[in-house]
């Protein structure tokens, strides 16, 4: 049911190792990503930002926001997280809930806001979101913008032996910058288990948009080159 799920919604995936019980034979990777169509990337700063070398060091406002965040900013507003949940065993394994746990909380970086993309028109691709303001942050399932029920809502299994499962989740900031993991639970014959899901060893980090920025900017049309918000 998963795997069609994932067919219908999402296609590729990369990722960043995750620990597994390895005795189970389950195993999950991640991959953060944007729809630059609908969303909007954005990145938070701790102080000014100088937009003429980042036009000089990167090809497209894109790849200079994770430039910005590999040198010590933070994503801002909005991330999705893309699962590939594998089950190497024979036993079907059921995913029976997924939740974001934090695991650190600051202020927000008073510096410089930079984003690109933003909204153009149709439909959501993403069911499943985490509010991480809210106060289980547990994961929900939503049709359009109607409100399902806490996912999963009917039964996700990962039947088939070595294919992966494929499934997006949109996790939207709260108040404070937040560092957090994701927890799958999952139930495998008799057995429950857990699955704790990280970027690349490290907690996946993301702040708000709103609040106090020194300066803000968006990046043009052709994401090349760089904008101040009047």
């Amino acid at each position: 049911m998963l795997a069609g799920f994932a067919t219908t919604y999402f296609d590729v995936w990369s990722s960043s190792r995750s620990p597994v019980p390895v005795s189970r034979g389950v195993h999950a990777e991640s991959e953060v990503w944007w729809d630059l169509t609908r969303d909007y990337k954005a990145v938070r700063l701790k102080g000014p930002v100088d937009t003429e070398k980042l036009e000089r060091n990167y090809p497209d406002g894109d790849a200079a926001l994770d430039g910005l965040v590999e040198g010590g900013g933070v994503y801002a507003g909005m991330v999705r997280i893309r699962l590939t949940l594998m089950n190497f065993t024979k036993v079907p394994v059921s995913v029976t809930g997924v939740r974001a746990r934090v695991t650190d909380e600051e202020p927000v970086p008073q510096g410089s806001l930079l984003s690109c993309g933003g909204p153009q028109g149709g439909i959501g691709i993403t069911r499943v979101r985490i509010d991480l303001g809210s106060p289980t942050r547990a994961a929900q399932e939503y049709d359009g913008k109607a409100l399902v029920g806490q996912y999963p809502t009917q039964q996700v299994q990962l039947a088939k032996q070595d294919e992966p499962a494929i499934f997006d989740i949109l996790v939207v900031a709260g108040k404070t910058s937040a560092s957090y993991v994701l927890d799958v639970d999952y139930q495998q014959g008799t057995n429950k288990g857990r699955i704790v899901v990280d970027q690349s060893g490290k907690p996946f980090v993301l702040a708000p948009t709103e609040g106090d920025a020194r300066a803000k900017y968006h990046c043009d049309t052709a994401t090349t080159g760089w904008k101040k918000n009047r």
